[in-house]
């Protein structure tokens, strides 16, 4: 999962995906409500390493679960699964 992008990944494992992945890591649509700063922000983020501003916020919000991880493995279900994998498997 350091190699490839997660959609890439869940792509290729097709139907198999769920079995393989934790659900609490499985890819999914989230929109929100932000500056439009941080939008074109996020967008050339991700236009400067070639990859796509999904994979950006994604980095970005592991580095914030890193910060709180204690207190999230307590408080959010699949946490400790999702951030261990794969070698809670």
């Amino acid at each position: 999962m350091r190699i490839w992008e997660q959609a890439v990944i869940e792509e290729a494992l097709g139907d198999d995906a769920p079995r393989v992945l934790p659900e609490a890591l499985r890819l999914l649509e989230l929109r929100a409500r932000v500056p439009r700063y941080q939008r074109d922000m996020l967008s050339w983020l991700a236009q400067q390493e070639g990859t796509t501003v999904g994979a950006v916020l994604t980095r970005e919000l592991e580095d914030l679960a890193c910060v709180h991880a204690e207190a999230m493995a307590l408080a959010v279900p699949g946490f400790a699964e999702a951030s261990a994998f794969p070698a809670a498997r």
